[in-house]
């Protein structure tokens, strides 16, 4: 991230998944770390300023980036030949922006008659109404370079640090602070001013809190499971055998009914002849001719037909011996 001198910039951490807050300062001038339990005051006001020559080539653009909280003023006055001046725009721009050169070539001539002209300056202030980032840029729209002095004064609000629990410092390297389980913690960036209107990069990071990622995703691998195994996706394919139980009554046979089978052909019937009509059977030749109800399974001697059961067999075979009639003549 990018800081200015004399500016202080507020994070909120929880401790819940962030262990430490490490700064690095690779131009190692000295930037400061600090650990609230609440969040600091924005009450501190550092009032500092910069003056300096600044040369811009031909339609280019120069400038510099600052860190700055709601409330803070800039003051920016710059001084340049008569004839240029009017050329030169000066802006603040908030947030990220790229900028690229107003023509592809740009031609930068001598200035050796150029510092005998009057010089004439301009000055704008405005005041910061969100804590940003913001550009001061100055464009040139001439087609020379131009050497001009801008003086710039800045009034930065910083946050209050003499309630801070904890502080550390980059002046001899990076620098750790430890937050406290479980209560959210503030943290503040502060920068000190040293003369230099650079751009101060710091580099922030956060070494999260391992255990914590581990047991929020060990909770959502039991919710999906406890989930999956209730609509029955975990279940495994066993089947539970239902046994039923028949009521026994004092009509049952001591003796289980045994399946009946037929002594001829060449096995049990078909399930698509089981369902057939007793009318199609009769007419198949399926069933007793006699009683309508069991199946043939009787042959007569000496014709060989079959045409009764069993029962109906005996009963005929008594009514010949006593009426002499033959099953050929009743079947016909």
């Amino acid at each position: 991230m990018v800081l200015g001198p004399s500016s202080s910039r507020l994070f909120q951490a929880s401790s819940v998944f962030i262990k430490q807050v490490e700064v690095k300062d690779h131009d190692k001038k000295g930037v400061f770390l600090y650990g609230f339990s609440e969040k600091p005051e924005l009450s501190l006001e550092k009032n500092w300023s910069v003056s300096n020559y600044v040369i811009v080539a031909s339609y280019s653009k120069k400038g510099f980036s600052l860190w700055l909280n709601k409330g803070s003023k800039i003051r920016i006055r710059w001084e340049a030949q008569t004839s240029s001046l009017g050329q030169l725009e000066v802006s603040i721009i908030k947030g990220e922006r790229n900028y690229e050169t107003l023509i592809p070539k740009s031609t930068i001539l001598s200035h050796s008659n150029v510092h005998h002209e009057p010089t004439d300056g301009r000055e704008a202030e405005y005041v910061i109404e969100e804590d940003d980032k913001y550009n001061l840029g100055i464009v040139n729209t001439n087609p020379r370079s131009i050497i001009m002095a801008m003086n710039v004064n800045v009034s930065s609000k910083m946050y209050d640090t003499t309630m801070a629990k904890s502080m550390c410092s980059t002046m001899n390297g990076s620098c750790r602070l430890s937050l406290l389980f479980p209560n959210s913690q503030f943290v503040t960036v502060t920068t000190p001013y040293n003369g230099d209107l650079g751009e101060w990069n710091v580099e922030l990071s956060f070494v999260s809190r391992v255990v914590t990622y581990i047991a929020i995703l060990g909770f959502i691998v039991i919710i999906i499971f406890l989930i999956l195994k209730y609509l029955g996706a975990c279940d495994g394919d066993t089947r539970e055998e239902i046994t039923v139980l028949r009521q026994v009554t004092e009509s049952d046979p001591l003796v289980p009914e045994k399946p009946f089978r037929l002594p001829y052909g060449t096995g049990e019937e078909d399930v698509e002849s089981e369902s057939s009509s007793s009318s199609e059977d009769l007419y198949d030749g399926k069933i007793c001719v006699i009683c309508y109800e069991e199946p043939r399974n009787c042959f007569f001697v000496p014709c060989g037909h079959c045409a009764t059961c069993y029962t109906c067999a005996q009963r005929y075979a008594l009514s010949k011996s006593v009426w002499g009639a033959s099953i050929n003549r009743n079947l016909k």
